[in-house]
């Protein structure tokens, strides 16, 4: 099994902190968003990964370190291959082409998720789908009577459904959509401007090969500030019997459910619920509600909410929902 992970995108929706780091390696409860998801996969994987071909543009030496260190945890190698110009999802995909053979699966990782991965026999692949109530936002499935897609739609003003894809493919022949990509550089085929993998997808499906719509059990969508607070909350409720105790600090009053590192440095506070405090942060005479502070963060004589507050981010007298990017300043 191989896994083929774009990555090479500017994370707009969640800047100021993809300006100093990727998108699919933001941490949630301390583990970035595309070490969950590789977990979850292998997890429900029959078989093992082998390969990890990460999709990259202009990544850091201790971002490709890591990810190097990441695919061989779960015994995999790690390809890097690089998307120069940002042309669209089907265009990352095909940077990564000398590894699209066999079995594979593709996983945008901005995304954690809950599913079995057991593809029906009838089926040449899947993807995996969840029910919103307002779907214009995603790629979007339309089934048959018989319940294979025959239909896919990226972004639909009226959508045909309200079936969500999450971002996760599965392939028994990855080597089938480099000619249904292909086909789309040679027509000019694109979707709001870019070269889409729902449209290759589509091709495949007009040329007989047969893809199944699969349910998820959970879905954490984790590609803006708003989407990664309600990510963490929902860990934080998932996990809340399993969390590591709250290090005794002088006055501070924690609401449950929290995770808060034991290197952090916290005094004459109110922390809760559903707040993310990281390593060697340090909060002073504040009142902190569904937040997150990064490492090394620094806050003093705040009251915030829904907050997020950047590593090496020094934060005095804020209030409410403060957003601020790494070695950032406030107050």
């Amino acid at each position: 099994m191989r896994l083929i992970i774009p990555m090479a995108g500017e994370g707009k929706r969640l800047r100021p902190h993809t300006f100093t780091l990727p998108k699919p390696l933001f941490p949630l409860l301390g583990k970035p968003v595309l070490q969950w998801l590789i977990e979850e996969v292998q997890r429900a994987l029959p078989g093992a990964v082998e390969r990890m071909a990460f999709i990259v543009r202009d990544l850091k030496a201790e971002h490709r370190h890591f990810l190097e260190d990441l695919a061989e945890n779960f015994g995999a190698a790690a390809h890097f291959c690089e998307q120069v110009e940002p042309l669209g999802t089907a265009h990352a995909i095909y940077q990564a082409r000398e590894h699209l053979a066999g079995p594979c699966v593709i996983l945008f990782a901005d995304t954690i998720f809950r599913a079995s991965i057991h593809v029906p026999a009838d089926a040449d692949g899947a993807l995996w789908v969840k029910r919103v109530e307002d779907p214009r936002s995603y790629g979007v499935v339309e089934l048959s009577s018989e319940g294979f897609i025959q239909r896919l739609i990226e972004k639909p003003e009226m959508p045909p459904s309200d079936l969500a894809i999450i971002g996760i493919y599965y392939l028994r022949e990855a080597e089938r959509l480099l000619p249904a990509i292909e086909y789309l550089f040679h027509h000019g085929i694109q979707s709001k401007g870019e070269y889409q993998l729902t449209d290759a997808l589509q091709w495949l499906c007009s040329q007989g090969v047969k893809l199944r719509a699969l349910p998820v059990e959970e879905w954490l969508d984790c590609g803006s500030k708003s989407l990664i607070l309600q990510a963490q909350a929902r860990l934080l409720d998932l996990r809340d019997g399993a969390l590591p105790p709250t290090p005794p600090f002088k006055n501070v009053h924690i609401i449950p459910p929290c995770h808060i590192d034991e290197e952090a440095e916290i005094s004459d506070a109110i922390l809760g619920p559903y707040v993310v405090v990281e390593r060697r942060a340090k909060i002073h005479r504040s009142i902190i509600s569904r937040s997150l502070c990064r490492a090394d963060s620094h806050i003093e004589e705040s009251i915030l909410h829904d907050a997020m507050i950047g590593v090496h981010a020094y934060c005095k007298r804020g209030v409410g929902s403060i957003d601020l990017g790494d070695y950032s300043r406030y107050g």
